[in-house]
């Protein structure tokens, strides 16, 4: 459920949690939005950076500069003046998949699980629109949500992590699908490879001359499938420097 009114949790001394409510929704999703564009537009003394998840905003504060109990009534009445947050700035991005094979080891198990072939858990995956809840766990990894799909696909994820994840995996554990950025360990099902990167420490793409993180919050993904030589080109592209995403400005209402 979404809370009356939001939590404070003590999250360590310069850090503070503002917990909207218990389900990870668009409707809570929604307002931790609206709260994050109030904090940065209201410039509370002594806060750093924000970090926006699911259902909860995560402040970064200087403790040198303002008490924990002084931001806490600042949030509070901030949290007075904000308005029911019905429509978002929401980018539509496209990101290649090369389903299956070596790059999706997981793919069978994760049709057996949803009692469907391979290819229909393509088809669905990557005929749906997801929602980008949060970015975090490892430098820019996005937690999505499929927004109306024709079958909300779902699996277990893995009893014991693996240790290796390849770099650019997409995979799906419960009912979000996230992408590793990075060579991790994992226990998300692996169901497909991009070959174009969502984290550039280096920004040696046009794309992440701002930020070295490509999504956040807010946006939407639409997965495309690709073949193996359609991957391989593109991922010539990626090393030559010259890959161009494919990007839409756009809003999403409730």
């Amino acid at each position: 459920m979404i809370y009356e009114s939001p939590r404070y949790l003590f999250s360590g001394d310069q850090y503070l949690t503002v917990e909207i409510g218990d389900e990870m929704t668009l409707q809570a999703n929604f307002k931790v939005i609206g709260l994050d564009l109030a904090v940065k537009q209201a410039q509370i003394t002594g806060v750093v950076e924000t970090f926006p998840g699911w259902r909860s905003l995560l402040l970064h504060y200087d403790s040198m500069v303002t008490r924990t109990e002084d931001l806490i009534s600042a949030l509070q009445k901030l949290g007075e003046q904000i308005p029911d947050v019905q429509k978002v700035p929401s980018r539509l991005i496209e990101l290649p998949v090369k389903y299956g094979g070596r790059w999706g080891p997981d793919l069978e198990f994760i049709a057996r699980s949803n009692g469907i072939s391979p290819d229909e858990v393509v088809r669905i995956h990557s005929e749906t629109i997801h929602w980008v809840g949060m970015v975090g766990f490892t430098p820019g990894s996005p937690q999505l949500m499929q927004l109306n799909p024709p079958m909300l696909l779902s699996v277990p994820k893995y009893t014991s992590p693996r240790i290796y994840t390849p770099k650019g995996t997409v995979a799906l554990g419960g009912s979000i699908t996230a992408i590793y950025p990075v060579v991790s360990p994992g226990g998300y099902q692996m169901m497909g490879l991009t070959p174009v990167p969502i984290y550039d420490p280096f920004q040696s793409l046009h794309i992440f001359e701002e930020s070295p993180v490509l999504l956040r919050i807010g946006d939407r993904i639409r997965f495309v499938r690709v073949d193996e030589g359609e991957f391989d080109l593109i991922r010539q592209k990626v090393w030559e420097g010259s890959y161009q995403y494919k990007i839409k400005e756009e809003s999403y209402s409730l």
